[in-house]
């Protein structure tokens, strides 16, 4: 009788410490949404520069642990992007910083899989865009995520951000799991890891992409140096996959 007594206050306890140590994903995400919903708010008495750094390090705590990867966080996806690629292995979470002013500052989390436990990387580029060996497109980088397409061996971000002086752009970018790590690829003409659209706010993006087919088409849009704005030219782009690279041609 002993014996079994000592047995079930044993499971007991040992059931209780593992819903203990259980985290209460509504609890972590209605954290998330306060610090959130100040970062909002119209009060110009908040620091928020500081409430934005709190939300990018708080996202980041909370999606890695386990217990994230199969919450839906059904508030917070009310107020960021949040998407899934197909094969459920890559998730984004997107939304505005609110530091950029009219520039909109976009910030993306990547977050998928490894052997260790969940991985968490931003899709934002920490260098100095000064830095004479990054691109220039790589300032377009700050962007939500869209769309996730399963592409070739592997994925094929869409996203979307606006800059000040009335522009507006879309971004490509392709990545590959290798083993553990998530890397971008240089899939894009002259090694490019980064294809940018960029035109005025009051045209609307035509870009389509055709995972069959392998292409991306959207039309033509050149910099007109008088007034500083790219502009349509009635032409079409195709980029075409050949295994390795999008080959840019230009159609009638």
């Amino acid at each position: 009788m002993k014996t079994k007594i000592f047995f079930l206050v044993l499971l007991c306890s040992t059931f209780s410490l593992s819903a203990f140590a259980q985290i209460d994903m509504k609890v972590e995400e209605e954290k998330l949404l306060q610090v959130l919903k100040k970062l909002r708010s119209p009060d110009a008495s908040l620091d928020l520069n500081k409430l934005s750094v709190q939300f990018e390090n708080d996202m980041k705590a909370i999606l890695k642990k386990e217990e994230s990867w199969s919450y839906r966080f059904p508030e917070l996806r009310k107020y960021i992007d949040i998407k899934q690629s197909k094969d459920k292995k890559i998730k984004t979470f997107s939304w505005d910083s609110r530091m950029g002013g009219s520039w909109h500052d976009l910030r993306t989390l990547i977050q998928h899989q490894t052997t260790a436990g969940l991985l968490v990387s931003s899709l934002q580029n920490k260098i100095a865009l000064d830095d004479e060996e990054q691109s220039i497109d790589e300032a377009y980088r700050d962007a939500a995520i869209i769309n996730i397409y399963t592409f070739h061996n592997g994925y094929l971000f869409e996203g979307i951000g606006t800059h000040g002086s009335g522009n507006h752009h879309k971004v490509l970018m392709y990545y590959e799991l290798e083993g553990d790590a998530l890397e971008r690829k240089t899939i894009f003409e002259n090694k490019q890891s980064i294809y940018v659209l960029l035109i005025p706010r009051r045209y609307k993006f035509d870009l389509e992409v055709d995972i069959e087919a392998k292409t991306i088409t959207h039309s033509e849009y050149v910099l007109d140096n008088e007034i500083g704005f790219y502009m349509p030219t009635d032409k079409k782009v195709l980029l075409s996959f050949d295994g390795r690279t999008f080959k840019k041609t230009i159609k009638n």
